[in-house]
């Protein structure tokens, strides 16, 4: 059996359970800017402690930047790495060390910054310093990924935001910019990949629709059954 390996959110998480049958999973890395993962880890935090595994590992991965460890780890096992950049919406902190950390909902609620001296800056999406840490992250990654000899192997997919509900209702403003805005910004951010080589595709914008009744509630990047079928089979086309 085929192997996939996950570096992102819900989006390519929730679309590979309609593929599990056909490729196995062999790594998944979530709740990690790009920036911090190819980053050096910041000596300043703690272990994280959360009451859940995956939260804590999460949590605990990012603080440690071990993304591209991971990669390298499950490279031998991996047919394909798929990844999405929804997490960049939260922007990134840059810590009094020169190291960054995601302000994913797991490393808040963990207190980790709590132990800081120096409380972190931050750098949102959107701005030009958050795009020139991005695009040096970018091609710190890339430069990785040819060393471990996978970028062939990579899918980037970038999934346009719901600007409304599946009953019509506006999702208006994500900490206080339109959807359509942070969407256009984290679509940018693939298109730097893409200029270094790799395969980004891009879903058509009449999937970008948000149930209801998703499972993680309705949110602009919670897509419904249409979607999912459209990424998993991009999944399914890179692989064969």
């Amino acid at each position: 059996m085929q192997g996939i390996f996950i570096y992102g959110g819900c989006v390519v998480r929730d679309a590979y359970e309609k593929i599990r049958e056909k490729a196995t999973l062999t790594g998944y890395v979530s709740r990690q800017s790009l920036i911090s993962a190819t980053t050096p880890a910041s000596k300043l935090l703690p272990e994280a402690k959360l009451a859940s595994a995956f939260q804590a590992r999460s949590a605990n991965g990012d603080i440690q930047s071990n993304l591209l460890r991971e990669m390298a780890k499950a490279a031998p096992t991996t047919d394909l790495f798929v990844m999405d950049f929804h997490i960049e919406r939260l922007g990134i902190y840059k810590l009094s060390d020169g190291s960054f950390i995601t302000p994913s909902s797991e490393i808040m609620r963990s207190g980790v910054l709590k132990s800081l001296e120096v409380p972190p800056g931050q750098v949102l999406l959107g701005t030009e310093r958050h795009l020139a840490f991005w695009t040096h992250a970018a091609r710190r990654f890339n430069a990785s990924l040819i060393r471990l000899g996978i970028q062939d192997k990579v899918l980037v997919v970038n999934a346009p935001w719901a600007t409304h509900d599946s009953d019509g209702k506006a999702f208006g403003l994500f900490k206080g910019k339109p959807v359509a805005e942070v969407s256009h910004s984290i679509s940018g951010l693939t298109h730097i990949l893409a200029g270094h080589g790799l395969n980004v595709v891009t879903m058509p914008k009449e999937y970008s629709v948000s149930p209801i009744e998703h499972r993680w509630g309705s949110g602009p990047y919670h897509f419904g059954e249409s979607a999912m079928d459209w990424v998993s089979g991009q999944m399914i086309q890179a692989l064969n």
